[in-house]
């Protein structure tokens, strides 16, 4: 009898090998710009379809008052605001009559679990992205009513993209003002990292130095001797996604480019990945599914409409988002490039 799918996935076994593969091999959390949020957690049963996190604000602009035995000082007001996070469920279901030809070598669990954690990674960044793009809209085309409009150095008036340079750099630190030397890593298309690495504009630094700001050793044989190492462009770690916007096509074709601090993207898993499996006698095939909850949540933003569990189309869409933070204490930058490689 043929080697089936059920014969190989123990739902039990098979589930926590698929989220440790897929944490240990996320980019963005491993980058650090997305970092779990424990109040972005559910009460723990998985339910619901929205998490508030309430937070309070105060004006802090203005000077000192001069304090004087005649006058009082005048308090300031302290307001509450929230922010809202929108849930995200999941699911995809396999079916195959013979799994032999996948579970290759001798740990078929560990083949077929690394080619399911890498999926599971690539549909959970395009959710990722698709926040990013709703709350910051279009490309080079933006409208002020986006909620991070703020943060666009595309929006400018005239602005015509080119390459990614260091001015990029320190124009997106320039936009956090007193804020932006925490930025520390930058997502962009491969288009645009080839581009870098052509120039030899890409450092590689050992990945458990990266965190410590540990000084960059050019050239890829840093690390030839087994020490892992991750790209990085003017001190930012490089997180490599295609999913990134893009707009117009050849040499006109443009690309968005994230610089984001540590933390800025909050995440949560609201409901584990499950497995399940089935055999069907009529069809002689085996099934298998999958399903999970999470939430991605640009800190500083809001889900602002009543939409439940919204597609990637709802989740571009501009006017499902606003900001609540103030302008500087968001950690995410945004702007557009081209790419010579073209």
């Amino acid at each position: 009898m043929a080697t089936l799918r059920s014969d190989l996935i123990i739902p039990e076994v098979f589930s926590p090998y698929v989220i440790e593969e897929s944490t240990r091999s996320d980019a963005f959390l491993q980058s650090g710009v997305v970092q779990p949020m424990a109040e972005l957690n559910t009460s723990g049963d998985g339910s619901g379809d929205f998490v508030s996190v309430p937070f309070y604000k105060a004006n802090l602009s203005g000077d000192f008052e001069v304090l004087t035995d005649s006058t009082s000082l005048t308090p300031g007001k302290i307001e509450a605001d929230r922010q809202i996070g929108v849930l995200l469920r999941r699911g995809r279901a396999f079916e195959a009559r013979d799994l032999a030809a996948l579970a290759s070598g001798s740990d078929p669990i560990g083949a077929i679990g690394q080619k399911m954690a890498r999926y599971v990674n690539h549909q959970k960044q395009k959710d990722l992205v698709s926040c990013l793009s709703g709350v910051f809209g279009s490309l080079n085309n933006n409208s002020s009513s986006s909620a991070f409009f703020g943060l666009c150095l595309d929006s400018e008036s005239g602005d015509t993209p080119t390459s990614l340079t260091p001015s990029h750099v320190a124009r997106a630190k320039n936009l956090l003002g007193d804020q932006g030397d925490k930025l520390a890593a930058v997502v962009m298309h491969s288009a645009t990292y080839y581009e870098l690495v052509e120039r030899r504009a890409v450092d590689f630094v050992a990945a458990g130095d990266t965190a410590a700001g540990a000084t960059a050793s050019g050239g890829s044989i840093a690390g030839a001797f087994g020490n892992p190492t991750v790209p990085v462009f003017m001190g930012m770690r490089v997180v490599i996604s295609d999913d990134v916007q893009t707009t117009g096509s050849g040499a006109s074709k443009e690309y968005a480019v994230y610089f984001m601090t540590q933390g800025a993207v909050g995440g949560s898993e609201v409901t584990a990945l499950r497995t399940e499996t089935d055999r069907d006698i009529l069809s002689l095939s085996d099934a298998l599914a999958i399903s999970l909850g999470y939430c991605y949540h640009p800190i500083g933003a809001k889900w602002g409409v009543t939409t439940v569990n919204p597609t990637r189309a709802q989740l571009e869409t501009v006017g499902n988002w606003s900001k609540v933070y103030e302008t500087k204490n968001i950690g995410i930058v945004r702007s557009t490039v081209v790419s010579s490689l073209d």
